[in-house]
């Protein structure tokens, strides 16, 4: 029983910790016409009208007037070296960052546990069941 009880709260634990991430990819006109925002506490992967992709730590970037500057990583043909400096926004294609739905991951952990526990319940009424139902 113990270990059942173990197995299930870890279970419910790692579902909790990975939760409901999804990926959010804005345009640079989302961002212009004020229909999208970039949450600068995320982290941030940008890619550029020549593909080339730039990946920014929280609190390591900023964007002031039509310019994103700080220091990160660039990806170009599958090598990753260090980046400091400035992109145009002009130059920018799409910004995407990682999201996470808190209400999703809650409602997950709540609809693994009924199910468990609709489960538990009815394993629990069929032994009381065949107990006292002797044939």
């Amino acid at each position: 029983m113990f270990n059942k009880s173990f197995i299930t709260f870890l279970i419910l634990s790692m579902l909790n910790f990975l939760g409901c991430y999804s990926s959010e990819v804005i345009s640079r006109k989302d961002l212009n016409e004020g229909l999208a925002r970039i949450d600068f506490d995320s982290e941030i992967n940008i890619t550029t009208v020549d593909y080339n992709n730039y990946n920014f730590l929280p609190g390591h970037y900023q964007i002031e007037n039509d310019t994103l500057s700080g220091e990160g990583r660039t990806i170009k043909l599958g090598k990753s070296n260090t980046y400091t400096g400035k992109i145009a926004m002009n130059d920018i294609l799409s910004f995407e960052q990682d999201k996470l739905d808190v209400g999703g991951t809650i409602g997950l952990v709540l609809g693994v546990a009924a199910v468990g526990f609709v489960t538990a319940a009815l394993i629990v009424s069929a032994s009381i069941s065949d107990a006292f139902n002797h044939d």
